[in-house]
């Protein structure tokens, strides 16, 4: 059932500079902004030559989830992770105090960057509780 006023998919998009999270780099390594994103997700970003793109657009994504699941629950970034599915797509992970809260959601997400920007889309849904998904 639909709540009123609330939309049964909801998008949130983001952008950033990678010159920006460049300069950032050397801050990621100290303790408080390495808060910012997961040990797994670190270890990603890493493994590149140049990490920055990586992190703008695990960033890009952390920020489009929050926008998306807005209308919704209210989120704190450090309960996103952005992972890799199976096939390799970038998935959302829970963590944090309301995991089960927003497990009840389902989230799509897409990953872009070129040279100068990266950015994300997040598409959040509710899942019927039937069993049936709710149609994007």
């Amino acid at each position: 059932m639909k709540r009123a006023g609330r939309p049964d998919v909801t998008v949130g998009a983001d952008c950033e500079d990678i010159e920006r999270w460049r300069r950032m780099l050397p801050d990621l390594r100290n303790r408080t902004a390495k808060k910012l994103f997961t040990d797994q997700e670190h270890r990603y970003c890493r493994q590149f030559h140049d990490p920055a793109p990586h992190y703008a657009a695990r960033w890009c994504a952390k920020e489009a989830v929050l926008k998306a699941l807005a209308p919704h629950i209210s989120v704190d970034l450090r309960w996103v992770e952005v992972l890799r599915d199976v096939s390799g797509r970038p998935a959302v992970g829970w963590r944090g105090p309301d995991r089960a809260a927003l497990r009840k959601f389902k989230v799509d997400l897409s990953l872009a960057h070129s040279r100068k920007a990266a950015m994300a889309v997040a598409i959040a849904w509710r899942p019927k509780t039937d069993g049936k998904e709710s149609k994007r």
